[in-house]
């Protein structure tokens, strides 16, 4: 199998025993059926996206602009935490290595919880202290 995973496995056991994004997609149907879906709560995040899309699509029909466009090309849009960048050289010890990067995300969560980065007036970069380098 080529990597990546958009082809089809070489047989239709080994698709079903090390199934890839390939069966995960032609297996919805070219159109997806939603009353034959078996909604879980770890689907709830797509749930929300199709109700977000949906909405986005009757302000279309309104003529109104859906939530969340922006006009302005050169414009930065807020988000949590995909526009932070911490760079961190790897440690030459991958238990060490995990250690740090557990570390380092925790303490980003915890800075983005108690200072949300969308409700505040000016963005600003989390207060990290730098990573000791080897």
């Amino acid at each position: 199998m080529v990597p990546g995973g958009q082809l089809p496995a070489d047989s239709y056991e080994a698709g079903q025993r090390q199934p890839g994004d390939y069966e995960a997609q032609v297996s919805q149907r070219p159109i997806a059926i939603h009353g034959l879906e078996h909604i879980g709560a770890t689907d709830r995040g797509a749930m929300l996206f199709r109700n977000l899309t949906r909405r986005g699509i009757r302000a279309v029909q309104a003529d109104r602009d859906p939530v969340g466009l922006r006009h302005d090309a050169g414009e930065v849009i807020p988000t949590y935490c995909n526009d932070t960048v911490v760079r961190m050289p790897p440690d030459m010890d991958p238990a060490t290595d995990r250690q740090r990067m557990r570390e380092t995300g925790r303490r980003l969560a915890e800075n983005y919880l108690k200072d949300p980065p969308l409700l505040t007036s000016a963005r600003r970069p989390p207060e990290l202290p730098a990573p000791a380098v080897r």
